[in-house]
């Protein structure tokens, strides 16, 4: 065991703090400030508009680019196209220094850059995640699945689960981008060079931060756009704000940061809250039983009665049955639930009740990134979400109705 750095996180509480603190000093290198520590300031980059609304990438979208294969190390890997060509470059200057002897070639990683992680698919992740989650709202006793009869129970019992669960783990897919579950590889602007564990520091200080190589390192991401991540070094994020990656953007058109974010990346509420309506449908067969027994004493007897769950064969006889509204509002709540919200109860209800009305007036995607705009944003509140709609609609109308729709 390391005295000096942790190199596990079984290690006690007082330790683990101890040596983080060493380390995160030691880390430190003043002449490079795009060595950024990704766990502070910069924790949802990458994951959240200017607004502060949770963002992904679109799936399946053009605008990923499949690395070099003699970069790579596995296949199918990708980042944004701008960001693989900056990559390359930074490569191809490793390789022309690794061939005058200007670095040293004894490095196992940065002598001859190689890829062995980059952007990850934020859907399939979710997915593996739902799993879980779904399981665990199954188990609650809140819940109380065994009695469940119709999708009449299920509303306000997953409301009370979230409210004690959702910050820690959110059931939103919006909330889950934001949270510690996705590594910043899903934003398409990472690229990792190593395979090491990141929760071992010791190795971080010995193949990184001690290698003869680690300021040329630093000096080159700089160079062509990109930032390291001080608690993974061999992390490499691209900086969108920088006029070197900006350089690599503007091949693709993308002359700014915020035509970057408008374009290759739209809300994560966008296409989730679309398939909303199935996913209340796939949780409620998950947790139903398939016959609910109920026992009863009658002079001295015991009756047992069976009673089977009602079935609903698709999402549309579900949306008929409650109406779309009750959809609408459950989201809301789940929502409130994963963010450190300010508001009280009354204000609450008020952003809801507005959310539904415009949802009637525009439509429901409209609503729902008005609300995510809303609830992502720390403001001041002042009545209620018609006020500021009736204060700025001629900006909204031309953020929103126009390309934006679908994008932060």
């Amino acid at each position: 065991m390391s005295l000096m750095y942790k190199e596990k996180n079984s290690e006690s509480a007082l330790e683990l703090f101890n040596k983080r603190s060493i380390y995160l000093k030691d880390s430190d290198n003043a002449d490079y400030n795009n060595l950024i520590d990704f766990f502070a300031e910069k924790m949802m980059y990458g994951r959240v508009s200017r607004l502060f609304v949770p963002i992904t990438i679109p799936q399946g979208s053009i605008k990923l680019k499949s690395l070099s294969k003699k970069s790579k190390t596995n296949s199918g890997l990708k980042a944004l196209n701008f960001v693989v060509d900056a990559f390359n470059d930074l490569k191809q200057q490793f390789d022309k220094c690794l061939q005058s002897g200007k670095i040293d070639d004894s490095d196992d990683y940065l002598s001859s850059l190689k890829v062995y992680k980059a952007h990850m698919d934020p859907y399939n992740l979710y997915e593996k995640y739902l799993r879980k989650i779904n399981a665990g709202v199954r188990s609650s006793s809140i819940m109380d699945s065994q009695n469940i009869k119709n999708f009449d129970e299920v509303p306000d019992r997953l409301t009370q689960i979230m409210d004690r669960s959702g910050l820690v783990n959110p059931i939103t897919f919006p909330a889950f981008v934001k949270s510690k579950k996705v590594p910043i590889n899903i934003s398409g602007l990472a690229i990792e060079i190593a395979d090491l564990n990141a929760s071992n520091d010791q190795e971080k200080i010995d193949k990184f931060i001690k290698s003869k190589n680690w300021n040329f390192y630093l000096n080159a991401c700089r160079t062509y756009g990109f930032m390291v991540d001080k608690n993974v070094p061999w992390r490499l994020i691209a900086d969108i704000g920088s006029a070197p990656m900006i350089e690599y953007a503007k091949k693709y058109n993308l002359n700014d940061t915020n035509t970057i974010l408008l374009r290759c990346y739209e809300s994560a509420s966008y296409r989730y809250y679309n398939s909303f309506t199935q996913r209340m449908l796939d949780l409620y067969y998950t947790i139903k039983p398939t016959i609910i027994i109920k026992k009863t004493e009658c002079k001295g007897k015991t009756i047992i009665k069976t009673e089977k769950p009602i079935e609903y064969k698709n999402k549309e006889i579900l949306q008929e049955k409650y109406g779309q509204e009750s959809f609408l509002m459950l989201y809301c709540k789940l929502r409130f639930s994963e963010e450190e919200s300010q508001y009280t109860e009354e204000q609450k209800n008020i952003l809801i009740k507005d959310v539904l009305q415009l949802s009637k007036n525009y439509s429901e995607n409209y609503a729902i990134n008005i609300f995510e705009r809303f609830l992502n944003k720390t403001f001041d509140y002042q009545g209620s979400l018609s006020y500021y709609l009736n204060k700025s609609r001629a900006i909204e109308q031309e953020e929103i109705f126009g390309e934006q729709t679908t994008r932060y």
